[in-house]
């Protein structure tokens, strides 16, 4: 129990600024979110075999914790939308800002593997190219090139599509 208090102190803060990242600066959801990647660390800790780095571990759990909350989400969105009489007004301040970077995270969201992971771990939690390749069992080197293609790609999407120029 001593031994996970200090990986919980030592790593939450990580796990919490990536999930902060992954929900849009959500802060609330961020926490709740590191608080069941930590609760799943927690459960799974006797099954941890060290093949990759405890940082890279927690942030795997961080990644499939926040993959079903969005799940859920959106059940629970299509539920609401089926039922709701009415819709609300969506709030106008930084609103082009918001919907750039909703439609930003969908291309992202839409991307195959592994161009889908390397973008993620980039963005949201300033992994490393070396750290990546070690997740994702390839070269650092084949990381950097697969995520510079595709911020290429994504630039010329989000242009051609949306009119964005990122």
């Amino acid at each position: 129990m001593e031994d996970f208090e200090e990986i919980y102190n030592k790593f939450q803060p990580e796990v919490y600024r990536f999930l902060l990242r992954l929900t849009n600066f959500d802060k609330l959801l961020a926490e709740e979110l590191a608080q069941e990647t930590m609760y799943q660390a927690f459960l799974s800790f006797g099954r941890f075999r060290g093949e990759c780095s405890l940082r890279t571990w927690l942030f795997q759990i961080a990644k499939n914790v926040h993959a079903k909350a969005i799940r859920k989400e959106t059940r629970q969105r299509e539920m609401t939308e089926r039922h709701a009489e009415t819709e609300s007004p969506a709030p106008t301040e930084n609103l082009e800002r918001q919907e750039m970077l909703a439609r930003l995270r969908e291309l992202i969201a839409d991307l195959d593997e592994p161009a889908r992971t390397i973008m993620q771990y980039r963005l949201y939690s300033d992994a490393g190219y070396a750290e990546i390749g070690r997740i994702l069992n390839i070269r650092a080197n084949t990381a950097a090139v697969i995520y510079n293609r595709t911020v290429a790609r994504l630039r010329k999407a989000m242009k051609e599509r949306y009119g964005y120029e990122i």
